[in-house]
């Protein structure tokens, strides 16, 4: 992640999760009274349509919608969607063309035994309902290792014996969803895609699109050249400025998304997070707007974390946030490269040590940062790039990882010096460059 002066944390697992959870309380005689009792709650109240009829039904109209979503078929997609409810039609409408604006592998919805409960029904739904949990499947093709695989639900209508979709979302208008949503989940997108790159822009970041795709683009190329291992160079960037789409990452290093200028986050293939699909990253308006060279800098902080992925797993957060602002700045010429006048007055002090690991994205983030970059940029000054990766790779301890107070053995090993050694030389300069 990135403070709004120039990178921040990753954080121990710095994600944008979503966790758009329904929350409503069911009126009892609705549902209840009108099922049998070995049957779940939310099937249909016509006595004809048994629970596996219903099932199979509803499969075979999201069957039609994914066979549409592949073949760019709208009116297919929209078959069975209630149109006398016109924002569920543009709802649909919408998701419709962002998906196919994606380049998809796969995708596919899969109706589910589970039935969404605790849901007051609208009167306009009718009684004959179901509201069946599914799982939806999304691959983008060259970027997702594996599947994404999200749970949404859609209300159902059975009556006279024909069924619809009558509704994506509670009779509150909140949305029918666990997990963390994409922004083609929740606005109309616009999709840009240069060498390696995927840019997912909305109306109000579409301007942006070039500067972006370039930006992003020229970062990779830098890092091909600071990097001592091969990496296959794709990423997904987020660059959105709508407050529905930034307002549902959770997990925010510092809590308010707002005060970054970029972020990645693991994409996990299921809500159970046992395995990761790819690595996205968040632009903010912010560092678009404020140009070169900063624009560069923060995407090459970001990509970094991109690119060395479970390489840094584990290590202290100073390491691996000090390691992606070296590699950020590294290619910015020394003139240029700023630093926060805070981090200028702290660096007088005396009693200093490399930053705790927890709280590293607290009140002394600025101070944090530049204190880890500098540490950073003195090792490869004074012994060489080859000893940064030395060390990292040390503290990696093939993904045993390193604690904060196993730090200084390390250290010691690597560069003769422990964490209060390295803090003092990193701040006297801090004092020799921007004093």
């Amino acid at each position: 992640m990135w403070s709004t002066w120039s990178s921040a944390a990753r954080g121990t697992e710095p994600r944008r999760l979503p966790a758009l959870l329904v929350a409503l309380v069911l009126a009892a005689g609705l549902l209840a009274g009108c099922q049998d009792d070995d049957e779940p709650s939310g099937t249909p109240v016509d006595p004809g349509i048994s629970t596996a009829q219903a099932m199979r039904t509803e499969q075979r109209i999201l069957g039609q919608r994914a066979r549409a979503v592949r073949s760019g078929n709208l009116a297919l997609f929209l078959r069975h969607v209630d149109r006398s409810d016109r924002g569920l039609v543009s709802r649909q409408r919408r998701y419709f063309r962002n998906l196919q604006q994606l380049p998809i592998q796969r995708f596919g919805y899969k109706v589910l035994p589970a039935q969404w409960t605790g849901l007051a029904l609208a009167p306009d739904w009718g009684e004959d309902v179901r509201i069946p949990k599914v799982r939806v499947s999304l691959q983008l093709e060259g970027y997702d290792a594996v599947p994404v695989r999200r749970i949404v639900g859609f209300v159902f209508s059975h009556a006279d014996g024909r069924a619809a979709i009558v509704s994506d979302q509670t009779r509150d208008g909140e949305r029918l969803a666990e997990g963390p949503l994409a922004p083609w989940d929740i606005t109309a997108i616009t999709v840009r895609e240069a060498p390696g790159v995927l840019a997912v822009l909305d109306r109000r970041t579409r301007s942006s699109a070039d500067a972006v795709t370039a930006a992003v683009s020229q970062g990779m190329g830098d890092l091909e050249d600071a990097l001592p291992f091969d990496w296959d160079g794709r990423v997904v960037v987020y660059h959105v400025g709508s407050t529905r789409v930034l307002s549902s990452f959770t997990d925010v290093p510092g809590g308010v998304i707002t005060h970054l200028g970029a972020m990645t986050f693991p994409e996990y293939a299921t809500a159970r997070r046992d395995k990761v699909a790819s690595t996205r990253m968040l632009l903010l308006p912010s560092s678009v707007r404020a140009g070169q060279p900063f624009l560069g800098r923060i995407s090459r902080h970001e990509l970094s974390h991109v690119a060395i992925g479970s390489r840094d797993d584990g290590v202290p957060t100073w390491v691996s946030e000090g390691l992606a602002e070296y590699l950020g700045a590294r290619p910015v010429p020394a003139g240029r490269r700023i630093i926060p006048t805070s981090a200028l007055a702290e660096a007088q002090g005396q009693d200093l040590a490399m930053p705790a690991s927890k709280g590293f994205n607290g009140a002394e983030q600025e101070w944090n940062y530049a204190l880890s970059w500098m540490a950073f940029d003195l090792i490869a000054q004074t012994r060489g790039e080859g000893k940064v990766w030395e060390l990292v790779e040390a503290m990696h301890d093939g993904g045993r990882g390193t604690r904060d107070r196993a730090q200084d053995a390390v250290l010691l090993e690597v560069l003769g010096m422990d964490n209060r050694e390295l803090a003092r030389q990193a701040a006297a300069r801090i004092r020799s460059i921007y004093g």
